[in-house]
């Protein structure tokens, strides 16, 4: 069966091998086009390789099938698929006709001039911008082992404190805070459980506020995080939407899937069941 092999970095061909013992064909693609003869996209990389060509993947319609080999790997995980060797396996049953495909949602990011950026897992501003932001300067190895984690002790030490003004469901809250961030999965920066309720296929956006902390205050909090227990502090609201209207003072970068988009103010909303996947257990 033929398949389109979307590369990330430091990905090859030869990394192809298993996919192909699997029944699967690959016409390398160099470029972002996509070719209209497959009958799967196989994406070889992490969350910013997915991020993007995310805009690509909507449109071609396909079924998507995502092997786990990048520094980040959490919209990989939020499908159920946690290793090569698993990808391998959907791989077979897909090209045996027992495959299970999921439609998943994406969220979309758009900027003052009307510029849209879809995003698959988390976005947002304040400590986790800061922490992407750190994250992005080291070396690709060091991200793959801990070195979000690092990044997000730094970005505490610098945490911002922004004014922000979010309108959803008719609603208005106007605060000091020092993250805002707005989920798509349960996870980002390789396992962080932003929002550890968070569904792929419920169209909403799982949206976590954290009041403007003092340093010593936000390093107290800050291992909560690791546990997903954060949502239980009197400093941390939560709640989901559809969409999104988001302005801060003064105007910062918003990040998504490690990536930054654009300055706020921003629009974000859900597109609902835009791309079929293949999931793990």
């Amino acid at each position: 069966m033929q398949a389109l092999a979307i590369l990330g970095p430091g990905r090859h061909q030869n990394d192809l091998g298993l996919l192909r013992s699997a029944g699967l064909e690959f016409p390398i693609s160099e470029s972002s086009a996509l070719d209209s003869s497959a009958k799967l996209i196989v994406v070889l990389g992490g969350d910013g390789t997915i991020h993007r060509f995310l805009t690509q993947l909507i449109r071609a319609k396909l079924p998507i099938l995502i092997v786990p080999s990048g520094s980040g790997n959490d919209f990989a995980g939020a499908v159920g698929i946690r290793s090569i060797q698993q990808a391998a396996e959907l791989a077979r049953n897909f090209t045996a006709g027992a495959s299970r495909l999921t439609a998943i949602d994406v969220g979309l990011i758009r900027d003052s001039e009307g510029r849209e950026t879809p995003f698959c897992c988390v976005a947002g501003v304040g400590v986790d911008a800061i922490a992407c932001e750190f994250a992005n300067r080291l070396p690709r190895w060091m991200r793959s082992h801990g070195g979000y984690l690092l990044s997000a002790v730094r970005a505490v030490l610098a945490a911002p404190r922004l004014r922000l003004r979010i309108c959803a469901d008719q609603r208005e809250i106007q605060q000091d805070s020092c993250l805002f961030s707005f989920a798509n999965t349960p996870t980002f920066g390789g396992g962080l459980r932003i929002a550890p309720d968070a569904q792929l296929d419920d169209g909403k956006l799982d949206c976590v506020l954290v009041d403007a902390l003092g340093t010593f205050k936000l390093m107290k909090r800050a291992p909560s995080l690791l546990t997903g227990t954060h949502l239980r502090l009197k400093e941390v609201s939560d709640f989901r939407t559809e969409k999104i209207r988001l302005e801060s003072d003064p105007a910062t970068f918003v990040y998504a899937d490690g990536e930054p988009v654009c300055r706020t103010p921003v629009e974000v909303s859900i597109l609902p069941r835009a791309l079929r996947v293949l999931c793990g257990a």
